[in-house]
């Protein structure tokens, strides 16, 4: 058996997977529909919408199997991402690859294997549309191409919930991009009684450079901030333009929020050492950790984060 390679942005693309916020999620009828026309259309018994993890794969939706997750190191898809083409495999018996992998010479037997890469709006690969069936079979290149054309409607879906939950200027999670997948991961931290905390920023003296400079000047800005913001995300992050120039962060547990924020300082205080700009990119900023059973929801804690931010920026135009 081949163990299947690591694409060459893998990081990246791991990043725009957790931004999406599927992984770990089912019964999507979105996706459901698509795998039961699939199934329909191919005339095969397993369809499946997988997602392709750092260590394993997460079946989105399906038809004919159980779904839930498996090791990547013997997933059929995780070879299929690392190609442009779909990935066809009419006998597996013959395919030295996969003849002796553990879902071939076990449940649930995999003759014939199809997957067609499917992408996020950035272009991104994070897992497949794909066929599956017990018994080997030939795949013309009409059907080739209407496994395409599914591909590209679970692509349109990707869109459509990016675009939801997007902000459009600085392709970060928009505020309710920022409070579905933050109050996912606000529960999931109660629930293991893990320590998080929240960073809520707002951009120091971000009217005068849209008055003096502009306002497309004003959205670079914004966009180099959120740049920044993405660059130290973590895979358990969440990061969010929760509207103008106001920004939030919650950190995973076990995150060093001041860890966090000193290297969001360094970095900007480089971009503006080489930006050119005839101005520098600042922030104010209010902290707040986590204690068990204190905050109810993460709204709760952005609002007493928002608190501790503005009397941060009080102060400092007291000073």
């Amino acid at each position: 058996m081949k163990f299947p390679g690591i694409p060459e942005n893998e990081e990246e693309r791991l990043k725009s997977l957790y931004m999406i916020d599927l992984l770990d999620t089912r019964d999507d009828e979105r996706f459901e529909r698509l795998t039961r026309i699939g199934k329909r259309l191919f005339q095969v018994p397993i369809v499946m919408i997988n997602l392709l993890d750092r260590d394993r794969q997460w079946t989105l939706a399906c038809q004919g199997i159980s779904g839930g997750e498996m090791k990547r190191d013997i997933s059929f898809c995780a070879h299929a991402i690392l190609q442009e083409d779909p990935l066809i495999i009419s006998d597996t018996r013959l395919d030295e690859r996969f003849h002796d992998n553990p879902l071939v010479t076990g449940e649930p037997f995999i003759r014939f294997y199809a997957g067609y890469p499917v992408r996020l709006p950035d272009g991104a690969v994070v897992g497949t549309l794909c066929l599956v069936n017990s018994e080997p079979r030939d795949f013309t290149a009409e059907d080739i191409a209407s496994l395409q054309d599914l591909a590209f409607i679970v692509e349109d879906e990707f869109q459509v919930i990016n675009m939801a939950m997007t902000d459009s200027l600085t392709d970060i999670p928009n505020r309710r991009g920022f409070y579905h997948r933050g109050e996912k991961r606000f529960r999931e931290f109660q629930h293991s009684n893990s320590a998080f905390s929240i960073l809520y920023f707002d951009l120091d003296k971000f009217k005068p450079i849209n008055d003096m400079w502009g306002h497309a000047e004003g959205d670079e800005v914004l966009r180099v901030f959120s740049a920044q913001l993405r660059q130290l995300m973590g895979p358990k992050d969440v990061i969010g333009r929760l509207g103008g120039d106001e920004f939030a962060v919650l950190l995973a547990s076990g995150k060093e929020p001041l860890m966090f924020q000193n290297r969001l300082r360094e970095n900007l205080n480089a971009w503006n050492q080489q930006s050119g700009k005839p101005y520098n990119i600042n922030y104010s900023y209010g902290v707040i950790t986590s204690s068990l059973n204190k905050y109810r929801s993460l709204m709760e804690m952005i609002k007493e984060s928002d608190s501790v931010m503005y009397s941060e920026k009080r102060r400092k135009k007291l000073g």
